[in-house]
């Protein structure tokens, strides 16, 4: 008997299964990543905000060179902030495309499932009627010998 349709879907299955699972490990390795961007954006942000308190407390007796090297640093300091910031917007639109790459992947893997799981069946149904067939031939055909045999 030929290979039934399940059985050969079991094929693109698998494929979509692999393709999910890869798109779920790149999911998840991004998430780590920005993770860790939003934690280096915390440290800067503490960082920036223990320097600020620090120098708030050592205003009396500065120099003139030192306020600016006080501004130019905290400016920096800013700056490393803004794009840090920015750094972890676009890592959060990326993950937003990977968790839809997934969720794609995730509903074409159901999908086969569910198509895999009505071929299943179908093949049991027509199963099915192929053995009644075959019971109702073996019930004619008994019939009829017996009916031969008791003339």
């Amino acid at each position: 008997m030929a290979e039934s349709r399940a059985k050969r879907m079991q094929v693109v299955l698998t494929l979509a299964v692999r393709q999910e699972d890869e798109a779920a490990k790149k999911l998840s390795q991004f998430r780590e990543q920005l993770a860790q961007e939003e934690m280096q954006l915390a440290d800067l942000r503490e960082y920036a905000t223990q320097y600020l308190h620090a120098q708030g407390e050592l205003r009396e007796g500065v120099l003139a060179h030192e306020l600016i090297n006080y501004s130019t640093f905290i400016n920096r300091l800013n700056e490393a902030c803004r794009e840090q910031e920015a750094k972890v917007q676009r890592y959060k639109a990326i993950l937003e495309s990977l968790q839809q790459q997934w969720r794609v992947k995730h509903q074409k893997r159901k999908s086969i499932e569910d198509l895999i799981t009505r071929l299943q069946q179908e093949d049991n149904l027509l199963l099915d009627k192929r053995l009644q067939k075959e019971m109702d031939e073996l019930s004619s055909q008994q019939l009829r010998r017996q009916s031969d045999n008791g003339q």
